[in-house]
């Protein structure tokens, strides 16, 4: 039997592997094992390095959202409501689900919102000033299964956009859109936490963890973004650079989680011991985030199905899918 124990900071890792004497005769070797599993615990719940997971956390959970709250292009004349889907990961390049895993391999967070949208000269004569200002509200909370976790989303934004250069008319089939200037605040937070089991597999011993196992990550940010459309029959493309200024951005973890472990050979299971994790670590987003972005969509009469793509110079990438009915 073996005990390993790592202590820093706020952490406490316990294995635990106490093999039955027939597992033993069988040629299995305790301490090998241990250190696997440990091994994998370590790499499954982001044990070493929680502090710089959680960076990564809040930088993903920051961009989520972003785009969400304001149409680039359609050139809005009076209203406009819709919805979205999104995701943004920190250091995974364009793996949109963080990985894959149960728990996200590198920072992720989801964001689902619904969009409101006035152009304040919607009842003005088409050369009216008013037609360059537009206004934006979104936002959503729901709660969304990512087994054994369960992840809460939770986003609010208003924005305010203006046509710095006016472009061509909406009704002309080819036309640039002009340049747009728009800004606004931004709440969105991401929670997810531990809702069953969760099994961590390192053969022939498996880890049934239950317990507490929480990322919550939450920020503000006041974007300024410059963007232009170009608009070809039913397709309008567009392009945009971004400085997101985070008033704040963090995320926390309260991990409390133990449990048995099981180990197999020649055909059945026993007990094997146990082992348990406890940490408390936090972690901070960047203060001033670059950003480009990009998008594409297709113009249905009023209906307009759209994606766009957000890149930053933090690792973060986020991308999003949705559809608005825009006048």
């Amino acid at each position: 039997m073996l005990l390993l124990v790592t202590s820093a900071l706020a952490l406490e890792f316990n294995v635990n592997v106490d093999l039955p004497p027939e597992a033993v005769a069988a040629g299995l070797d305790a301490d090998a094992m241990e250190a696997e599993l440990k091994a994998a615990i370590d790499e499954k719940l982001h044990v070493a390095d929680m502090g710089g997971y959680l960076d990564q956390m809040a930088n993903a959970n920051l961009l989520s959202a972003k785009g969400m709250g304001a149409d680039y292009g359609s050139d809005m004349q009076r209203f406009a409501f819709g919805g979205a889907f999104g995701t943004a990961v920190n250091g995974a390049g364009l793996n949109f689900d963080g990985g894959g895993e149960a728990v996200p391999e590198t920072g992720f967070a989801l964001q689902i919102g619904i969009m409101a949208g006035l152009n304040l000269g919607a009842f003005s004569d088409e050369d009216s000033a008013l037609r360059r200002f537009k206004i934006y509200v979104s936002g959503m909370s729901a709660t969304t299964a990512r087994d054994p976790l369960e992840g809460t989303f939770f986003n609010y934004a208003a924005h305010a956009q203006i046509k710095v250069v006016k472009g061509g008319s909406v009704t002309d089939p080819v036309r640039w859109g002009g340049l747009d200037l728009t800004s606004g605040y931004e709440f969105s937070s991401y929670v997810l936490t531990l809702a069953q089991d969760m099994p961590v597999n390192s053969d022939p011993l498996t880890w049934d963890a239950t317990g507490t196992y929480p990322l919550s990550a939450e920020g503000t940010s006041i974007p300024v973004e410059v963007s232009t459309n170009f608009h070809v029959l039913v397709v309008t493309a567009w392009v945009g650079a971004a400085l997101d200024y985070n008033l704040s951005g963090t995320a926390d973890s309260e991990v409390g989680v133990a449990g048995p472990i099981t180990v197999s050979y020649d055909g059945k299971d026993a007990d094997a011991g146990s082992a348990s994790v406890s940490l408390s670590e936090s972690g901070i987003a960047e203060t001033y985030t670059p950003r480009a972005f990009v998008g594409l969509q297709a113009d249905i009469f009023f209906v307009k199905l759209y994606g766009q793509l957000n890149v930053t110079l933090d690792e973060s990438v986020g991308g999003q899918l949705g559809a608005r009915v825009v006048f």
